[in-house]
This record gives structure tokens, sequence and C-alpha cells, in this order.
């Protein structure tokens, strides 16, 4: 009975030293996204919560001695242990994730936009890059600064596209659209909190706010947002 409650408290610590470490894993400067952090927490959590697991149980199996009632209880006792941090993660990772756009994945989902300047307003240059940064009450991100722009004249007017990831589901999302050194135009997302991938195709709008420029020097910017 010493070997069964050795490797079931074995067990038990690779699985809580793993977890442990994966949710700790964004203080170590881990990305908490694509599973960088479960990664972690197998290379690091796992080894040392497996040892510590194995000295647990081995030590109480010991202090039962030779009775045998005394060793079962305590055997007893480690079922019920699993049983409820097997629940107890249930709960907590369907906490965790509640607010995700996939709550089963946790993958990322693609914000495009569709960037068009005002009628007569030449492409920027090559090197004017479009920075976009989602900004949200649960989540920050910016697009690649290293994509250039490919624009493209439609409909008498220039356009190009951006995307940035976005992860968690809010219906409150603003977009900060920069285009080289020039101002920052703020529009506010109209996308539902949580829409299917490909569902949502909005309409063009104009922005809602400027950072960095003069009241009116967006004028006749646009952009239009899928999902």
């Amino acid at each position: 009975m010493t070997f069964l409650i050795v490797a079931v408290w074995s067990v038990i610590g690779l699985v809580g030293g793993m977890v442990i470490a994966a949710e700790l894993a964004p203080l170590f400067g881990v990305r908490d996204m694509e599973g960088s952090s479960a990664i972690f927490g197998v290379f690091t959590g796992a080894p040392f919560g497996l040892i510590a697991g194995a000295w647990f149980g081995y030590r109480m199996a010991k202090r039962g001695g030779g009775d045998p009632a005394r060793r079962q209880r305590f055997l007893l006792a480690t079922v019920g242990v699993i049983i409820a941090l097997a629940a107890g993660g249930v709960v907590f990772e369907m906490v965790r994730t509640s607010d995700y756009i996939d709550t089963g994945n946790q993958s990322a989902m693609w914000l495009n936009a569709q960037i068009r300047l005002p009628p007569g307003v030449a492409a920027p240059g090559k090197d004017k890059k479009i920075i976009m940064e989602l900004r949200s009450d649960k989540e920050t991100r910016k697009s690649s600064p290293y994509s250039e722009p490919d624009w493209k004249l439609t409909d008498g007017r220039m356009q190009a596209y951006s995307s940035v990831e976005i992860y968690r589901a809010t219906d409150k999302r603003t977009l900060a659209v920069t285009i080289g050194e020039g101002p920052t135009y703020l529009f506010k997302v109209k996308a539902p909190a949580r829409p299917k991938k490909y569902s949502y195709d909005g309409d063009w709008q104009t922005p809602d706010g400027i950072e960095g420029a003069a009241s009116g020097a967006g004028e006749g910017i646009e952009i239009k947002v899928a999902m």
C-alpha cells in the first residue's frame, strides 16, 4: 500500500506543481497565451511537484506504521483530495476563461480593419506604418509594427488593411489608428462582445475622437471593421 500511496501523491504533486507554475508564469515574463504558460508549468513546476508529492506520500505512509486501517483511511483521504482538486480545478478554469471569446481553447480572433483616406489624399510612403491599437477594459494589444501597408486605389480613395489579435469578450472596445507620425484616430468598435468567427462585417465609420491633433484634423478618414 505504501507504493500505491506514494504513486498517487506523486501524480497529485506533479499536476499541482504544473498548474501552480503555469498560473505564476506571467510573473516570470512568460506570456499567458497560446500554451506558453502551460509549457512553463510542465518544465518547471511539474518536476518539483512530482518530487514533493512523492516525498509527502512516503512520509505519510510510513507514519501509518504497521496499522493497515490507518493506511487505508489515509488512502481514502487521498482519493477525496483528488476529487476535490479536480472539481476545484474545473471551477477555477471556468471562472478564469469566462471572459475569453473562445472559452474552449482561449485562442485569438483577428480584428481586421479596412482603412480609407479622404478623397484626393495620396497614399503615405511605405515608411509610414499603420499602427493599430486595440483598447478595451479587458486588454490592450497592438498590430505588428513590421508589416508594410499596401495602399490601393478603390472607388476613388486610397485604402489599406491592418489587423490586431483579440482574446477577451467585451463590448467596450476602441481602435486607435496611427499612420506614420500623424495623429491617432479613435474609433469605437461596434462589434458584439463575443462574435462568432468571420460573422461580423461592420459599416464605414468616422473617428469618435482624435489624439495629438486639433479638432477636425481627422475629417474624412474612415475604417470598416470585420471579425
